[in-house]
């Protein structure tokens, strides 16, 4: 009992002297308890010692770590590093070395608050049956608490490093040097729909009464956003485009149409499907012109929808001018109204531009049989 009584006047005199980032809550003969990194909620872990009858000779401290910062995975294997680091040490003091473990653990993996993440993310690399060109990876770079995804499909790329910040999941990743060989249209809605969904983790939405407002907590943002940059990445090369059904970007991306003129320049539309840009054109100035405007003629809805959220909550199924039922447009085409900044025409306007290019294509008929 002598040994034990020195070792915790010993905890009470130098824990938080050697360990800076600490905090004594108990000390006594039944119970230790130590808080480290207290001034970060997000990062803190209350670590718990107990000394059985046999320690330190035979047996080594048993240690208890809790924490509502970090899953109960990374806890149970870090509780059993901190045993394996104990046994050690027997017939020495050793709840100075054992908490002393723990803290240097979390300083020198600061990844570890999002550990449950990234393996999903790992999953999610493997569970595809993917080609050989496919070659998806995820980097982690502890001491700049960041993760590198590398997106791959096809012979495209997309390259983001995600950082994590010290008030994650409060604060939500922050998402830099991003890189892709894909067409600057798919770059741009890569870059701005990731940092959107991350935003939406943990900021509540404008439109929320005050009870849903003081019940808005934010969520993790780490997993949702990469997914959505691989998800994205991996499927780009295989949109095929709805009108002419052949792929929307070259197989190569050296030969990939960057002239926004060219009728091979691809186009994504509000319902989140890509369009060669003659071939939306085309189909926007034909008729029919329903009042309501054209839909779009794919047949599925796509996945990354504008219309609506990538978080799962939904924006109600798109009606049509025809009073279609949400459910005859998933069992048939994507049903929703083409919309795109740079094709704004009203149903007028369409067909006044229609009627002028069949009177005219009549006139170059009347002056060709004339002549012949």
């Amino acid at each position: 009992m002598d040994f034990i009584e020195r070792e915790l006047s010993d905890i009470r005199v130098n824990c938080e002297k050697q360990l800076t980032n600490s905090k004594i809550i108990t000390c006594n003969a039944t119970l230790v308890r130590v808080d480290l990194l207290p001034d970060k909620p997000n990062r803190s872990m209350t670590v718990c010692l107990r000394f059985p009858e046999d320690y330190p000779q035979i047996s080594s401290i048993l240690v208890e770590l809790k924490s509502r910062a970090y899953s109960d995975k990374l806890l149970a294997e870090l509780t059993r590093l901190i045993d394996e680091h104990a046994k050690e040490h027997l017939g020495k003091p050793q709840a100075l070395l054992v908490l002393g473990f723990a803290l240097q653990y979390l300083s020198d993996y600061p990844l570890c608050v999002c550990l449950d993440e990234i393996k999903q993310l790992r999953m999610d690399l493997k569970s595809r049956e993917i080609s050989e060109d496919d070659g998806s990876q995820l980097k982690l770079r502890q001491r700049t608490s960041c993760v590198e995804l590398i997106a791959r499909g096809g012979q495209y790329l997309y390259r983001v490093t995600a950082f994590v910040p010290d008030d994650y999941p409060n604060q939500c990743v922050e998402l830099r040097g991003q890189e892709s060989n894909l067409p600057n249209v798919l770059v741009r809605y890569l870059n701005g729909q990731s940092r959107e969904i991350a935003r939406q983790c943990v900021e509540p939405p404008l439109r929320l009464n005050k009870d849903e407002l003081a019940n808005f907590r934010p969520v993790h943002s780490f997993y949702r956003t990469l997914k959505f940059c691989l998800e994205a990445t991996r499927d780009f090369h295989l949109e095929l485009c709805p009108i002419c059904d052949n792929p929307v970007l070259q197989a190569k991306p050296e030969t990939a149409v960057l002239d926004d003129r060219d009728d091979a320049f691809v186009e994504r539309v509000y319902c989140g499907h890509l369009f060669h840009q003659g071939c939306l054109k085309l189909y926007l100035s034909e008729p029919p012109f329903p009042k309501g405007g054209k839909l779009c003629p794919a047949k599925r809805r796509h996945p990354r929808s504008d219309a609506q959220t990538y978080m799962g909550k939904g924006a109600s199924a798109a009606t049509t001018s025809t009073g279609s039922s949400s459910n005859k447009l998933d069992n048939g085409v994507c049903g929703i109204k083409l919309a795109h900044d740079r094709w704004v025409v009203n149903i007028k306007t369409a067909e006044a531009r229609w009627a002028q290019k069949q009177a005219r294509q009549r006139e170059l008929e009347e002056v060709v049989d004339f002549l012949q």
